[in-house]
């Protein structure tokens, strides 16, 4: 009896070791996102009643620029965009986008922890629309 408690025992314990190593790798570190995490050049595909592909360039502060291509009823455009952003610490947060026919765009922005994909959705009523876009 015990050589099974012993057994017992150690095992209760190296299962618990291991789950404080594989714990903090499960849970991840908390996150940190602000505006500072996007910045630089990414590249965007979205659709909703239109095809669009472009690129945002974002300046790290809160405002961003950008060009793309649209296919709206089988009509190409291409529009110059612009507008502002923000991020909060869950890595969520909003994109004010202007430069598109129909005028001022509203999204809700959800970044990857590293600041390096996102993923939009239109939240103007009536409007549908996503995108993704990656650096």
């Amino acid at each position: 009896m015990k050589l099974s408690l012993t057994s017992g025992t150690m095992g209760a314990s190296l299962m618990f070791a291991c789950s404080l190593l594989i714990a903090p790798m499960a849970h991840g570190a908390p996150q940190t996102c602000s505006v500072e995490k996007l910045q630089g050049r990414y590249v965007f595909t979205g659709q909703g009643t239109n095809y669009h592909y472009g690129a945002f360039d974002f300046d790290g502060s809160g405002k961003f620029s950008g060009k793309q291509t649209s296919l709206r009823h089988a009509i190409v455009q291409r529009e110059t965009l612009n507008g502002t952003y923000t991020i909060d610490k869950d890595c969520t947060g909003t994109i004010t986008l202007q430069g598109q026919p129909g005028g001022t765009a509203h999204w809700d922005v959800f970044l990857t922890d590293d600041g390096k994909k996102g993923r939009m959705i239109r939240t103007d009523s009536g409007i549908q629309g996503v995108r993704t876009f990656e650096q």
